[in-house]
């Protein structure tokens, strides 16, 4: 694998990959897939709590967040706090109805590393930990 396509379709087979095992957790609760991605989000980035940290960080589409949150806040399993400094900054916190959902969409994640990490040792895991962390690096420069 040394052309750009080759590294483009890795990364969209990566994205199927994972969204297909996202949506086993996200079927069982009746969550669409963007809805399943704000919450593991949030739970799994203490400190980035507003869609705007999701919008940025995951460069999801503003709208879909936006969708996600507001189903998510009807559902009770997201809660809107105004900021005490800026009201005009909401923080969104996971509500204890969405606990499950969570923990299920959590083992989604672990199984699919499990998955996409299979037959590659520990010491192999740490290369591909380092290449990855020097691609991002260098991927957020060119933006």
């Amino acid at each position: 694998m040394n052309t750009i396509i080759d590294y483009l379709l890795t990364g969209r087979s990566l994205k199927r990959a994972y969204n297909k095992f996202l949506s086993q957790a996200s079927g069982a609760y009746g969550l669409s897939g963007m809805e399943t991605n704000v919450l593991l989000f949030l739970y799994n980035n203490p400190g980035y709590d507003t869609a705007s940290d999701i919008v940025e960080l995951r460069s999801f589409p503003k709208s879909n967040v936006s969708k996600a949150v507001e189903s998510l806040i009807a559902r009770d399993y997201l809660e809107s706090i105004v900021d005490k400094e800026d009201r005009r900054i909401l923080h969104l916190q996971i509500r204890p109805a969405a606990l499950d959902a969570v923990k299920a969409a959590r083992q989604s994640q672990e199984d699919f590393l499990r998955f996409i990490y299979k037959g590659i040792d520990a010491k192999e895991l740490k290369v591909v930990d380092h290449v990855l962390s020097v691609i991002s690096h260098n991927l957020k420069e060119a933006q």
